[in-house]
């Protein structure tokens, strides 16, 4: 989770004064916090969990039994942690030191707990859940109050949680066992900068779970996605990962994976990470990556030509989806490249809109969905949720998203897909999502999708279907 904005060309690199004469303040447009199951929270003090092993059991439901053993659609692998989001004068300093002590600032007097959301991956689970399938978050959940309350909100959601304190080691210190905390801060130009307690280790921050428990290899087994981030490193380790993927790999279960930021850093970091970052890359059915971060693992420029060496590269790789931003997004398969440009919207708040993508991704993948559908759905979830404030409970619900498709107000930049189609070499076929025709070089098939046939297919699908509704096998 290492600090990050989303306009880093435009953050002041000024460092900030440790004696702030503003200090931080509850971030004024979330919701109201829902009410606490079961009254009142319970005292930090009580951490005994690696000797019991059983914190919040009743609250963890296993993976459910019966059919064909994969009743999960989508199971989440870790970062599962609770956002405390702020409005600051300005963002973090850079200089680690001092970002550390501006986040134990931060810690030493916690804002009430209305402004409190689910992070991580919960954003994801929600936002899968919203669309009507059933998910489960595989990670650590401390016993503390921050543990509590995410257990209550997902279970509110229909999340079932599979904890892994199995491997706990008795001699850790209290600190590795509380659930961790990202600090989202946003100034008053709604820059957001994050930062969390992983960021000033160098070993994960569950480094006491030193292999995958029983209880996440039934939970993987009984799913049909795996889905891991270059985020689950800050606390696993890479064993921890890789065994997750060769237990998904075992069981049929398919695995998909975003290296995000983390990427580079993995790439670069030492042997254990490189190679847990190669075989994630390699056995994934679906990787998922900006234009940016696809460039940063493949040096090369198109993002196209970096999701096809990224297919060239994997053993099971079907789908490399690349996230362009604003411009939409790009599916590469063996046999087809197909892009979609976004919706047009009123931007608000950017937070959990990639997560909002995947979910939508997944989503496809499971209903054998075309790759333009599956890129237009993605595209609408993603923005709709970009159209409020912060992530959590906050990402899109499905009707937004039935909105968004029915204006089906595309952003149309004709020539930001003719450049990147006439920058590749080879390519079997094209597609791309369009109002309008658009015109492909002499050389080459260019197979123009009306979006009001996609739209209308996936209104069909999605219109019938209630939120948390089981994917058929």
């Amino acid at each position: 989770m290492a600090l990050q904005t989303l306009n880093p060309a435009t953050v002041s690199r000024a460092p900030l004064p440790l004696a702030r004469r503003h200090p931080p303040q509850p971030f004024p447009h979330l919701p109201p916090r829902r009410r606490v199951a079961g009254g009142g929270v319970r005292p930090r003090a009580a951490v005994a969990v690696a000797v019991s092993g059983a914190v919040n059991e009743a609250r963890r439901r296993p993976p459910p039994q019966g059919g064909d053993g994969k009743e999960t659609d989508l199971a989440t692998l870790g970062n599962l942690c609770v956002d405390v989001v702020l409005s600051v004068p300005c963002l973090p300093p850079a200089q680690r030191d001092e970002r550390l002590a501006y986040m134990e600032g931060l810690a030493a007097s916690p804002p009430d707990q209305k402004y409190w959301e689910a992070g991580g991956n919960c954003n994801l689970a929600f936002a899968a859940a919203r669309l009507g399938l059933r998910c489960s978050t595989l990670g650590h959940v401390g016993e503390e109050v921050y543990g509590k309350f995410l257990l209550d909100v997902l279970e509110a959601e229909g999340i079932s949680v599979v904890g892994m304190l199995e491997n706990a080691d008795v001699t850790a210190c209290r600190q590795a066992y509380e659930t961790l905390l990202c600090w989202v801060l946003v100034d008053p130009f709604q820059r957001h900068g994050f930062c969390s307690r992983a960021d000033f280790s160098k070993e994960p921050a569950f480094s006491w779970i030193r292999k995958l428990p029983a209880e996440t290899k039934i939970a993987i087994h009984h799913s049909k996605i795996l889905f891991s981030n270059g985020y689950a490193f800050d606390e696993f380790s890479p064993d921890v990962i890789a065994s997750a993927i060769d237990c998904a790999i075992d069981a049929g279960t398919s695995v998909f994976f975003d290296p995000g930021p983390r990427g580079r850093s993995l790439l670069n970091g030492n042997r254990d990470e490189q190679r847990a970052l190669e075989h994630a890359l390699r056995l994934s059915d679906v990787l998922l990556l900006t234009s940016d971060e696809a460039e940063s693992l493949t040096n090369i420029g198109n993002p196209i030509q970096a999701g096809q060496e990224l297919l060239r590269r994997g053993t099971r790789t079907k789908w490399v989806v690349i996230k362009m931003g604003s411009k939409g997004s790009i599916m590469i398969t063996e046999s087809a490249v197909s892009c979609a440009p976004s919706f047009k919207i009123r931007v608000v708040d950017t937070v959990g809109c990639g997560d909002s993508f995947t979910a939508a991704i997944a989503f496809g993948f499971l209903h054998g969905l075309p790759a333009i559908s599956t890129l237009a759905l993605a595209n609408a979830v993603g923005a709709a949720t970009a159209t409020g404030c912060g992530a959590g409970r906050n990402v899109a619900h499905l009707d937004k998203v039935l909105n968004l498709l029915r204006e089906s107000d595309l952003n149309e930049e004709g020539k930001t897909w003719t450049k990147l189609i006439e920058g590749l070499s080879a390519c079997p076929e094209v597609s791309v999502l369009s109002k309008t025709p658009v015109n492909g070089s002499s050389d080459r098939f260019v197979n123009v999708v009306p979006v009001s046939g996609v739209v209308s297919d996936l209104l069909s699908m999605l219109e019938v279907a209630p939120e948390r509704s089981t994917v058929q096998a």
